[in-house]
């Protein structure tokens, strides 16, 4: 058992016993005597100094005490079990030396070099008012030395944590934190020099994450530091968003994200197979260099970065593509600072547009021998016309008609048109104005225009319908009215 200073050191023992901090005699390492607080603190059971310090910490303790010597070391038991403690030695002669532990150590004491300027420097406006912003909002931030030690616990973000600011300072991160936890591994990550971004979902809780080592002027990592920010508010549109884009991997389109330099930041969707690529295969890459072959995607991409919205074709060799280009500007709406894009394989259905479109100019090539056929414009004299018409007279046929109608017109420079209806039976109101506007066309060009082989039938509608025929001439047949007009041509003559 260790002894008193009475019994050892007589001429000291009252002062020594009667000291409130634990203090104890050493010579070389061994403790030979011990006051009772150190010993309430210990235990009876005293052999060396080094046994009383946490093992991280021995290489802390003063190898020689020549003079008065201060350290910060961490107590291996009792209640101070793992704080930052200072301790006070000095020698006592004899090769004695007695050693006191002062209480917790300040903060300020071990900050790493990198972090003095944060706790040097006077306090900015902008400094001021981001801290008052950070007591507002639901965050937290932190600091931790190379060697563990937690020098910087704040924000009222630790609250999800159960803890309180700073409640965990002095303490030693390796230590409390569980092994192989995330919160170690980022420890070790950072303290390693790697740089952290990064979201992370924590019990209900969602956080925003930014860790950093911090260096000295060697380059050395001293200790790293962190900012976290709860965005639980906003936790259901983050999983919205990514169910959305974890749907739109399994769709037969590529979604993807650059950077007004060309930098992919996302490329994902079942489309890539269709380029010979692989989800994220592209993500580092330059857009502008991987597409330079071709130049409507590159066009795309450039006209993007310039502000421009784009939802276009794009052929790249064999396979086309229809792209929709997103460009998103900063808060001032001055400059593109991402440009998102989705862009779709339309080859199939791109070929089976042109030939629809072919075959639609099939029919409009069809419809128009028809209607050659059933509306010819036949020249039976020089400068007469004559138009038979068959069958009903819609709308797109009566368009069809006028246009060649009109161009024969001025192209023969005939002055007569007659308009045979003998193989109309039926007029409706649709079919009668367009007889109409066909003879007031006509009228405009300076022709006149005749109506033959109107039935009884029609002729009975075209009255109920009211139809304006009191600039038209009508015949009963086409022979009458070709005998009319020959007649006067030839008393004319």
């Amino acid at each position: 058992m260790t002894e008193t200073l009475s019994t050892t050191i007589p001429n000291y023992g009252m002062m020594f016993d009667g000291c409130p901090n634990p203090c104890g005699i050493i010579r070389g390492d061994a403790i030979v005597a011990a006051n009772a607080a150190f010993r309430l603190h210990y235990g009876d059971a005293l052999q060396s100094l080094r046994s009383c310090i946490d093992a991280a910490d021995h290489e802390k303790l003063p190898k020689e005490i020549g003079g008065p010597v201060e350290f910060i070391a961490r107590p291996a038991a009792g209640a101070n079990a793992g704080k930052r403690i200072q301790w006070t030695a000095w020698p006592m002669g004899d090769g004695l030396a007695c050693v006191r532990m002062d209480g917790p150590a300040p903060i300020q004491s071990d900050i790493p070099d990198a972090l003095a300027p944060l706790f040097a420097e006077p306090l900015s406006i902008g400094g001021m008012i981001a801290g008052k912003m950070f007591e507002r909002i639901d965050a937290a931030a932190w600091v931790i030395a190379k060697d563990g030690t937690i020098l910087v616990s704040d924000g009222g973000g630790l609250v999800h944590f159960g803890i309180k600011p700073g409640q965990i300072v002095g303490l030693n991160a390796f230590q409390i934190y569980p092994p192989d936890s995330g919160a170690l591994n980022d420890v070790h990550k950072v303290l390693a020099g790697q740089q952290i971004r990064d979201d992370e979902l924590a019990s209900s809780s969602h956080w925003l994450r930014a860790i950093d080592p911090i260096r000295d002027e060697q380059g050395n990592v001293t200790a790293m530091v962190g900012l976290a920010w709860c965005g639980t508010d906003v936790t259901g549109e983050i999983r919205q968003a990514k169910a959305l884009l974890g749907a739109m991997s399994e769709l037969p389109v590529t979604v993807w994200a650059m950077d007004p330099d060309g930098t992919c930041r996302l490329s994902v969707g079942k489309a890539l197979r269709d380029l010979g690529l692989k989800p994220g295969e592209l993500v580092g890459k330059n857009l502008f260099q991987v597409y330079e072959s071709s130049p409507q995607a590159l066009d795309h991409l450039k006209r993007a970065v310039q502000g421009e919205h784009i939802a276009e074709e794009a052929t790249m060799g064999d396979v086309t593509w229809f792209s929709t280009l997103l460009p998103v500007k900063d808060g001032v709406g001055q400059r593109v600072t991402q440009v998102y894009g989705v862009s779709e394989n339309v080859t199939e259905r791109s070929t089976a547009q042109k030939r629809i479109e072919e075959q639609l100019a099939i029919i409009r090539s069809q419809q128009d021998a028809i209607a050659a056929l059933t509306s010819p414009i036949i020249e039976v004299w020089q400068g007469v016309l004559v138009v038979p018409l068959i069958g009903s007279l819609d709308a797109d046929r009566a368009a069809r008609l006028v246009e060649h109608l009109l161009a024969a017109v001025v192209r023969r420079q005939s002055d007569v048109v007659i308009l045979d209806l003998t193989g109309i039976s039926v007029v409706d109101p649709s079919t009668a104005q367009n007889l109409f506007d066909i003879m007031r066309s006509v009228r405009l060009l300076g022709a006149e225009g005749l109506v033959s082989g109107i039935r009884p039938n029609v002729a009975k509608t075209m009255v109920e319908l009211d139809v304006a025929s009191a600039s038209w001439k009508t015949f009963p047949t086409l022979a009458e009215a070709l005998r009319r007009f020959i007649g006067k041509r030839s008393r004319v003559g």
